[in-house]
């Protein structure tokens, strides 16, 4: 085997991985999009800071109350990350061969795939997130530094 073609399946199984999951996270989204819609509206209600001890502080005056905006926030997530599965399964079949400039696919769907846990990052702190639900914004930077770390992969030339 060369070490191209390893680079290759290390590269589609990298790719095809990421997608995958976003696949199946975008799945569960659509299936329980309800569930979904109340999880995120915890978020933007701010309820965790209202468990005890509560936290007093002005960002409360942040919070949304709405159902409606609850769903349409998620409606947005969920788009994003449909978009960016597909173009994450897109650049796996490229280095598969199916494309030409794979390269290229890989780039856009990882810069796809760190928008999209970007856009949940700087929603959640828009929300304080942070100070009752930090293990969920330390997911979102651990995927925004797999995207990255991602990008210099599918870039390594074999």
């Amino acid at each position: 085997m060369s070490l191209a073609l390893s680079l290759a399946v290390f590269k589609i199984v990298l790719l095809a991985g990421l997608a995958g999951w976003l696949s199946l996270v975008a799945l569960n989204n659509l299936i329980a999009f309800g569930n979904g819609a109340f999880a995120l509206g915890q978020i933007m209600r701010m309820a965790p800071l209202q468990q005890a001890p509560t936290i007093q502080t002005p960002l409360l005056a942040r919070k949304v109350e709405s159902a409606f905006w609850h769903r349409a926030v998620l409606a947005v997530v969920l788009a994003a990350e449909i978009v960016s599965a597909l173009l994450l399964w897109a650049a796996a079949a490229g280095f598969a061969g199916l494309a030409t400039e794979p390269a290229a696919w890989a780039n856009l769907a990882l810069a796809a795939f760190m928008a999209t846990c970007f856009l949940m990052l700087i929603g959640g702190s828009w929300f304080a997130y942070y100070i009752r639900q930090d293990n969920v914004q330390l997911l979102h930077f651990v995927l925004i530094g797999v995207a990255a770390a991602a990008m210099l992969v599918v870039n390594l030339r074999g």
